[in-house]
Parts: structure tokens; C-alpha cells; sequence
């Protein structure tokens, strides 16, 4: 009786002490597999310290080196796509084409001979230019770029278009340009007028010393730098002017070195580039009834010289420009000349940017609607472009559109492609050894 007493008394004992056993396996392997796994898991986080620190180095020696040559037929170039290597021409950027375009609400209008500037980080606006009817207007809109909304702002003081206008200190100054679509002088005019963004108010400042149509400008250093476009009769002007707004006085420049009118200018990098236009070939000259410029120069305010750039990839006229972050100056649109008769006016789609770092154009995805007589402007990273003529046959009132596109850039390796100086390998070797 005793012995059976005590072995149903001993029997839970026995099962809670193999329960016990099992619990401690059971932990044990937990412990086991969670060691596993951590070890797991810090061998990968090494292979991925391991793999990063590679790519880190294989991209900081790709950007200290000069050419990188694979075979003797092609060269990878880095950070410095200026420079000629012997034997090879230049054959792009290896992210050629990169870039998205996205479309934007529409102008409240059709609109050519504008002018866009970008505020801040979400507003553009736009200024004066041409409607579909021809007429020349006074009308200011601002454009908000996040609810894509555009607000009627005060009108100039009279109508204008084919201006330059420049942002400082929150006014926008517009110099230059004409007051009628009349092709005579009289439409030309001298005045400068000045609009107070904050207070929506227009004043007008002291008249430029020359007239300036289809001109450009831009700021820099806490000036209005206005250059080139045509004078009296249409003539091609290599004339520049900058403005002080402190004491209101316009003030001769050093001529720029290419006399042109229909051109783009934006500041950047403590320079103003000038870029394109449309200049006289003369009677000798290259491309005699054609004669859309590829060249781009810059002036510099403190030595107060003129330097030649590399040339456009494309040469054109009165296309949009904008600065995009990274000192990239970004080229778009313009006007062709089909079979070199200038009856035949084509809106391009090319779309370019410049890197002041490495003194290249790399061509970019082109803009969807191709257009000349555009505006563009930066805001917050991307560069809208707003309206702009479409294809004018024997015209004298081009198409105008009021489309507006966004395009957004993608930084990348600055890795530039040289091919060999031979047809077999390279068909544009005999005809290009850009950009000198």
C-alpha cells in the first residue's frame, strides 16, 4: 500500500522533470538556431560593408581617373570630357538620354516670346510674350508648381515680348525687347521695368543705352546683365549692357565675341554663358542661309573678359534655358530651318545639358512636345517648360501652344565615351573633334 502510495507520488515528479528536460532542449535549440542566425546575419551585413566599400572605390577611382581605356578602339573618360585624347573623338555621355518628362497644367493661353523665372522653391513666373492672334501682351501669371494652379498677378506697364528678364532680391527686371508684333524700329523699346514680387507692384527703372530685340539676360553679383540680339533693322548686336538697381544706372560692357540675336543666356558659376542664337554667316561664311549658332561664350564680371565655351551639341535659336542644381546649365527646344530655308521654321526636341565641372554637353531625353520661342525656368529641382511655337511654314504668325512640361534630371558618374578616329569604328571621327 505504501509502495503504490508512493509511486503515484513520484510519477507527476517524473513527468515534470522530463518536461523540464524538454523545455531546456527546446531553449537550447532556440538559443542554437537564434546564434545561427545572428551569425547569419552579421556575415551578411559584412558582405554588404564589404560590397559598398567596393563600389565606393571602384566609383572614387573611376572619378580620379583620366581615361580608362578597355581596348584600343574605345576610351571611358571621367570628370574631364573637354579634354582631347589623341586619336579619339568624343561620343557621348555613357547615360546619354536619361531624364523624365512629365505633363503640367496647361497655360491659360496659347503663348510664344515669353519669358519664365523661377521663385523659390514651388512658383514660376511667367511673363508678356505673344498669343496665338499675334498680339503682344502685358499679362503676369505665377504658376504654383505643387497644385499646379496658375494666378493672374498685375500687369506690366505695357506690353512686351522677344525680352530679357532677370530675377534679384525678389524683382524681376525685364529689359529689352518690343511692344508690338510691328517689325519696324518703332516696336523696339529701351525701357526697364521692374516688378516687387512680395508687393505685386510694377515700377520702371532708367532706360538701357541700346536697343536690344530677341535678347537675354539674367543676374549676377546683384546686377542685370543684358547681351546681345538685334538693333535697328534686324542687325545682329554683340552689344552688352549690365544694370546696377542700387543707383539705377545702365553701364557698357566689353563686346561679347560672336555677334547674335535670338540667343539664351543664364548666370552660373560666377560667369554669364551665352548660348546659341542666330547670327549672319556672311557671304563666305559656313551655313550661309542657316546660320543658327553653336557657339557659347562667357563673360566674367571681376576680369571682365569674354571666353570661348565648347560648342552646343545642336546648334539653334530661341530655345528655353534654365541653371539646374549642380551648376548644370540645361538647353531646350530652339528653332531649325528646314533644308536650310529660313520660310521653313521647325521646332526642335533636343534637349542638352551643360556641366560646368567638366566643361561637356550631354545630350538628355528630349522633350516630348518639341518647341521654339519657349520660356523655361527652375523650381525646386526640376525645369518647367511653358509653351512656345510649334511648325511655321511661310508664317508670319507662328503657332502658338500653351503645353507645359516638367523634366526631371538624374544624377549619375560623369563617364564620357571616346571612340577612334576611324570609319569602321566611328562614322562621325572624319566630321567631329568636339568640342574644340
Amino acid at each position: 500500500m505504501i509502495s503504490t502510495s508512493l509511486n503515484m507520488v513520484s510519477d507527476p515528479v517524473g513527468h515534470l522533470h522530463g518536461d523540464i528536460q524538454r523545455l531546456k532542449r527546446s531553449v537550447n535549440r532556440s538559443i542554437y538556431a537564434l546564434a545561427g542566425l545572428a551569425v547569419v546575419v552579421v556575415g551578411l551585413l559584412i558582405a554588404l560593408i564589404a560590397v559598398g566599400i567596393s563600389q565606393h572605390n571602384s566609383i572614387h577611382d573611376l572619378r580620379q581617373k583620366v581615361g580608362i581605356v578597355k581596348n584600343p578602339t574605345v576610351a571611358f573618360v571621367t570628370g574631364f570630357g573637354h579634354k582631347n585624347i589623341e586619336g579619339l573623338t568624343y561620343g557621348g555621355s555613357l547615360f546619354r538620354g536619361s531624364g523624365f518628362w512629365a505633363t503640367k497644367a496647361q497655360l491659360p493661353g496659347e503663348l510664344t516670346d515669353h519669358a519664365a523665372i523661377g521663385y523659390h522653391e514651388d512658383s514660376v513666373f511667367i511673363i508678356g510674350g505673344a498669343k496665338a492672334d499675334g498680339n503682344v501682351t502685358n499679362q503676369v501669371w505665377m504658376y504654383d508648381t505643387v497644385f499646379q494652379k496658375y494666378t493672374q498677378k498685375s500687369s506690366m506697364p505695357e506690353p512686351r515680348y522677344r525680352f530679357g528678364a532677370a530675377l534679384f532680391n525678389d524683382r524681376i527686371y525685364v529689359v529689352g525687347g518690343r511692344n508690338s508684333v510691328n517689325d519696324s524700329n518703332e516696336a523696339m523699346v529701351k525701357s526697364t521695368f521692374i516688378y516687387d514680387i512680395q508687393n505685386d507692384k510694377w515700377s520702371k527703372g532708367k532706360d538701357s543705352l541700346e536697343y536690344h530685340s530677341d535678347t537675354c539676360a539674367d543676374s549676377l553679383n546683384g546686377k542685370v546683365y543684358m547681351v546681345g540680339g538685334y538693333g535697328a533693322n534686324y542687325s545682329y548686336l554683340n552689344i552688352a549692357e549690365v544694370y546696377d538697381p542700387v543707383i539705377d544706372q545702365w553701364s557698357q560692357l566689353p563686346n561679347m565675341p560672336t555677334a547674335r540675336g535670338d540667343l539664351m543666356c543664364v548666370a552660373v558659376a560666377g560667369e554669364m554663358y551665352v548660348l546659341g542664337g542666330y547670327y549672319d554667316g556672311g557671304p563666305n561664311g559656313p551655313n550661309v542661309n542657316n546660320s543658327f549658332s553653336n557657339k557659347m561664350e562667357s563673360y566674367h564680371p571681376i576680369s571682365t573678359t569674354w571666353t570661348t565655351r565648347p560648342d552646343l551639341l545642336t546648334a539653334r535659336g530661341d530655345a528655353g534655358v534654365a541653371v539646374l542644381p549642380g551648376e548644370r546649365i540645361m538647353l531646350i527646344g530652339g528653332e531649325g530651318h528646314y533644308n536650310n530655308n529660313s520660310d521653313f521654321k521647325y521646332p526642335k526636341h533636343v534637349n542638352e545639358v551643360y556641366y560646368v565641372s567638366d566643361q561637356t554637353w550631354v545630350e538628355k531625353a528630349m522633350i516630348p512636345t518639341a518647341r521654339f520661342r519657349t520660356a523655361a525656368a527652375q523650381a525646386g529641382g526640376l525645369a518647367y517648360v511653358f509653351g512656345g511655337a510649334d511648325l511655321c511654314v511661310d508664317k508670319t504668325v507662328c503657332p502658338a501652344k500653351n503645353t507645359t512640361e516638367a523634366y526631371l534630371d538624374v544624377d549619375h558618374p560623369h563617364v564620357y565615351i571616346y571612340l577612334k578616329n576611324d570609319p569602321y569604328y566611328n562614322d562621325n571621327g572624319a566630321l567631329s573633334l568636339y568640342p574644340f
